[in-house]
Parts: C-alpha cells; structure tokens; sequence
C-alpha cells in the first residue's frame, strides 16, 4: 500500500542488524498476505472493480482483508518510532483522497480531517431550544412552528455505503480517530429568507440545479434524521443540493400514536416549505424520499398541493420514493391519482418482510402501502418495487437506507434515469393491475 511505500525506506534509520532481518521478514510476510487478501476482493487487487477470478464469499474476503491489514499496522507499531510514521503518512493520503463517488463533491462540501463535512438545508416544525451556555440550536420532540436551517453532519473517509458509523474493513486502522463516526456538527437556524438565499448560492455551485428530500419516518430524533439525509445524498454521489424536513417525532419507541398526529399536523409546513423551495431557490428539480411514517405527511402534501399556483420559472417535482410507507394501503391508493400528477416519476419499496409495518397493520387493522405479498399495490404510472427476497435485516423496514443493492436501485433511478426494466437485479411480476418488479435473492 502507498502510506508502506512512503516509510518502507526509512526503517532502517531506527533498526539494524537482527532486529531489521527479523522486521522485514515478518512485515513482508504480512504484506504478502494482504495483498493476496485484496486479489479476492470483488473490487479486485487495486480497487478497479476487477476480480481476479475468486468466489469466495464477499464477507470472507473482507474479514481476511481486515485481518491481514491489522498484522501490518502490528508490526509497524511494534516499534513507536515506525507505527507513528506509518500513521502519519496513512493521514496525509487519506487527507488527499476523493470521498465521493464517480462525481466530484459540490465545492461547498468542505474537507475536515478525515471526513466530508455534508450541508443539509433543513426545515422543521419542531421547536427550537438554544443552549444557554453554547447558543447552538437543536431541535427535540415539541411542536412549534415552521423554521429553517442549515445542519452539518460529517461523513467520515472510512464510511461504507448504507452505514451509519462501521469503519470500511478493508482500511486500514492504526488508531482510534472521532472522524470514524458519523456526527452531527454545528446546527444554525436561519430566516425564510437566508435559507432561500443560502440555496441558491449552492445551487449555482452544484453541478445539477437539483434538491435531495428526505422526509424521516417514526421514532425519530432530529439529529439522526439529519444523518441520514445526509448518508443517503453522500452513498447515492448526489451532486446537488440535499436537504431534510423533519417533523416533531417523539423519537421513542411508544410515541407511535403521538407520531401519527405529529405527521399529520405537520402536513400545511411541508407544503410551505415545498412551495418554497421550487418557487424561490432556482432549482430545476426537487426528488423526495420519504421514509415510514414521514409517508403520511409527503402523500397528504402531494395529493391536496398545486404546482400550477408556483410563480413562472419555478422548478418541478422530480422523482418521488415512498420507501416502506406506513400509510394505510387503500388510503395511498386513492391519493396516488394527485400525486403522480404533481411528479415526473414515482417509486414504491415494499416488503412482506417489514415487521415494523406489520405490527403497523396489527394497530391499525388495515394493510400499509409499505407491504408487499398479495396485497402489494400495484398502480400505472406507479414503479412498484418488491425488496422481500433481500436480507434487510431484523426488522427488515429501513432498507432504502441501509441496504445495498436497494441504494444501487435508488442510484440507477436518480443519477441514471433509469427505468426498473434496465436496472440490475430486478425482475418483472406479473400482476391483475399490471406489473410490478421484485429484487432478485441474493
């Protein structure tokens, strides 16, 4: 690896004799076996996404990658002078290093040690509280009026697609270091008009005139949905503009009937907000992911909001995800008419697997649109997406933002433009209402 290269030279400076034979023996020793652990990857020897026509299982290879690299790091530090040019020198690369995608970050995505500090526009109606001691603003579980914002949150160099805060196995760790954690920096609440304002100017530096939704579900706190909005925009190499409505979930688990209320209460702000953002900020395009819960407010928004009434020049509502929506079924299907009206495309990921929406359905007595089976919705001018053959995990209903294979979906749907039938690893089912894809078992 290039951070070995660099010190490889300089051993001999702090051994000699003996001790070098036996350093170079072993650390030769470990470098051969991480480099045969990396041929394995599925990304190939040199990250290029080539194998070197291996099977093994995608999870071995990575425990034997992390394995090998931690014996690396073992043999520099088992001598201070040597482990501590090693980790400086893995620092400056990493320093160095492009931590988003295929595209390059918009400019204003500022570089922060060993993280990418993301800029997510927020607007909320929950209500703000200022620290006393810091004056930093942060939002809890009370209901208060419309107010915006913008919220950082850092994403760190060794952060794996779909994660929150597990390091990338295959890098490299010396040292524990903060910026291996996802984290909610600093929070400022600004006026309507800044917030406009602040936008636009990011929008002029954006490679796409586009703006990144993200309405969270239930049981969630504020700044976990700032995260997320911002992981999501950072693993899908979004270039333009994301952003968060968040609306005042109790953020514990026995708040779902005051949740209920809260979306719905919430529903007249995300209009405004929504108004706002396509009629004032210059954007071409706003794409919305809504999550759970956070269905009840984007579909009451969409099927009762009018886009004829925004000022000329103003953008358009792109492509709309309901993601797991915990929306009563029949209730989603007389809405969708409005809604599909209102975008250029929408997306429906359902699973019969979501136990959060089953036990959903045992509150409510009626199926939520969120479920797949026999009752899947299935709709024209709906892309309904079945995620049930998928591992998503115990409770199988965050999948849009953890999994995978779901964000490669999302990612072939926003950044490529394309349509189920020309993305990997889908299926057509045939269906009374028409068709509907299913992910294919992994």
């Amino acid at each position: 690896m290039p951070a070995v290269a660099q010190v490889w030279p300089k051993v001999t400076e702090f051994l000699d004799g003996a001790e070098l034979e036996r350093f170079e023996s072993r650390a030769l020793v470990a470098l051969r076996a991480l480099d045969a652990a990396r041929a394995l990857s599925p990304d190939g020897p040199d990250g290029s996404g080539e194998p070197d026509g291996s099977a093994e299982p995608a999870g071995q290879t990575a425990k034997a990658i992390d394995e090998a690299a931690r014996e690396v790091a073992a043999v520099f530090e088992a001598h201070a002078p040597l482990g501590a040019l090693l980790a400086a020198e893995f620092d400056e690369l990493a320093a160095r290093q492009e931590r988003f995608g295929p595209a390059a970050a918009p400019p204003h995505w500022v570089l922060w040690q060993r993280s990418l500090l993301v800029p997510v526009m927020y607007a909320t109606d929950r209500q703000a509280t200022e620290s006393a001691v810091s004056g930093e603003v942060s939002y809890g579980a009370t209901r208060g009026e419309l107010a915006y914002g913008e919220a950082l949150v850092g994403i760190p160099d060794d952060h794996h697609v779909g994660a929150v805060e597990k390091p990338r196995l295959w890098r490299l760790r010396l040292r524990k270091d903060p910026a291996t954690v996802v984290t909610l920096g600093a929070t400022e609440e600004s006026s309507p008009e800044k917030f406009t304002r602040r936008v636009r100017a990011q929008l002029d530096e954006c490679d796409v005139r586009q703006a990144l939704v993200f309405v969270h579900g239930y049981n969630v706190k504020f700044p976990d949905a700032a995260i997320r909005a911002a992981q999501i925009a950072y693993d899908l190499n979004f270039t333009g503009v994301p952003m968060l409505y968040s609306w005042p979930s109790k953020g514990v688990p026995l708040g779902y009937v005051a949740d209920r209320d809260a979306a719905d209460r919430s529903v007249p702000y995300f209009q405004e907000f929504l108004r706002r953002v396509l009629g004032e900020t210059g954007v071409d395009e706003v794409h919305v992911v809504a999550h759970s819960m956070g269905n009840r407010v984007l579909t009451q928004a969409l099927a009762d909001f009018d886009s004829t009434s925004l000022p000329d020049g103003s953008g358009r509502l792109g492509q709309v995800i309901f993601a797991a929506p915990d929306v009563d079924a029949e209730v989603f299907r007389h809405r969708l008419p409005r809604i599909l009206r209102q975008a250029r495309g929408c997306t429906l990921y359902a699973s019969s697997k979501d136990r959060a929406l089953a036990a959903s359905k045992g509150l409510a007595d009626f199926a939520r649109a969120g479920q797949a089976g026999s009752g899947i919705v299935v709709a024209p001018g709906l892309d309904t997406i079945d995620a049930t053959e998928l591992d998503t995990g115990l409770m199988s209903h965050s999948y849009v933002g953890d999994h995978r294979s779901v964000l490669s979906d999302v990612y072939g749907l926003l950044r490529q433009g394309l349509p189920p039938s020309r993305r990997f690893g889908l299926a057509p089912v045939a269906h009374p209402a028409g068709t509907y894809w299913a992910f294919q078992p992994q």
